[in-house]
């Protein structure tokens, strides 16, 4: 069941954010920096408070314990900020991009230009998520991709940009939506441990390998077939020494010189190689062949199929 939403005009127990000058001297009521949020409110069982300032200014979201457990999550829809945590340099924040936080723990952003900020607190009692699943969100980079953060970001950022007067019932329900993304998220990707990553990692190679011939394979498209960001696809892939696009390119390149190398192929064309294996134009398979063995596909096929290229031991391997 859904929390009962706070009464519109109920007083607020916890301070969400201050805001000052990038050198820390800036007074509450000074006019570098707005001292309260331009505008805060409730939706259903939401918190939701937007900040507008100049550059540079410090953020600091503080942490909210007086409502219960909550999630703090953030989203600028202008401006560009460094999000620093504890126990970390910072990573960068742009536009449209969301960042989750435990609201038990304090944020602070440095905002490098000008910005609105907007700050969306959601009770714990709300969202089915363990404690294991809010550090995990609250120690993500900010994020904007992927098939659920997609979706919770368009609808954030519908939900902030327009006026708060909505039925009670609509609010709670829109509010009900922005959980059920969130709890999604969590689920989506959810660090499976060593031997679950690289499990995926097979997997994901042998999407790959299954679609080979696609011109339209793509980093993205490999991630929205596998139900993961493109952020945490291209993470998987550098644990393993490598990138998405080098591997894909790899692959094709290691099946199209096996298949020039096939006996009795001489009159195999290198453009219906570089057609067969996903290649934009012969051009680019020729140029990309050089440059990974140092021959042509001409060269390669010509040799290998009349058996004067090492007598035929040199042939790729799995």
């Amino acid at each position: 069941m859904n929390p009962t939403p706070a009464p519109a005009g109920a007083p607020k127990r916890d301070t969400v954010a201050e805001t000052r000058a990038a050198d820390g001297r800036g007074d509450p009521d000074g006019s570098d920096r707005p001292a309260r949020p331009a505008h805060d409110h409730t939706l259903g069982f939401l918190r939701v408070s937007t900040f507008r300032g100049t550059a540079p200014s410090v953020v600091h979201v503080a942490a909210g314990t007086a409502d219960g457990p909550q999630l703090l999550l953030g989203l600028h829809s202008r401006g560009e900020a460094t999000l620093i945590r504890r126990g970390s340099h910072g990573v960068a924040c742009g536009p449209g991009e969301i960042f989750a936080r435990d609201g038990a723990e304090p944020v602070l952003l440095r905002e490098s230009a000008a910005y609105e900020l907007h700050l969306i607190r959601i009770s714990r009692r709300a969202l089915t998520l363990t404690d294991e699943q809010v550090r995990e969100l609250s120690g993500r980079d900010p994020f904007a991709d992927g098939p659920v953060a997609s979706l919770l970001g368009t609808l954030l950022r519908q939900l902030v940009g327009t006026s708060p007067g909505r039925a009670p019932r609509t609010a709670l329900r829109l509010a009900g939506a922005v959980a059920e993304l969130v709890g999604l998220l969590a689920v989506e990707e959810a660090d499976p441990g060593p031997h679950g990553r690289d499990a995926l990692v097979r997997r994901l190679r042998a999407y790959v390998d299954a679609h080979l011939w696609d011109r339209n394979l793509t980093p993205a498209a490999v991630a929205e077939a596998q139900h993961i960001s493109i952020r945490y696809l291209h993470k998987l892939f550098e644990g393993h020494g490598s990138t998405v696009g080098r591997w894909i390119q790899h692959r094709r390149l290691e099946e199209a010189r096996r298949e020039l190398a096939r006996p009795g192929r001489a009159d195999l064309t290198v453009s219906a190689v570089a057609r067969r294996w996903g290649f934009a134009s012969a051009t680019h398979f020729s140029r990309s062949f050089r440059a990974a063995y140092g021959m042509s596909p001409s060269d390669w096929r010509d040799g290998r199929t009349k058996g004067a290229v090492g007598g035929g031991g040199n042939g790729p391997g799995r």
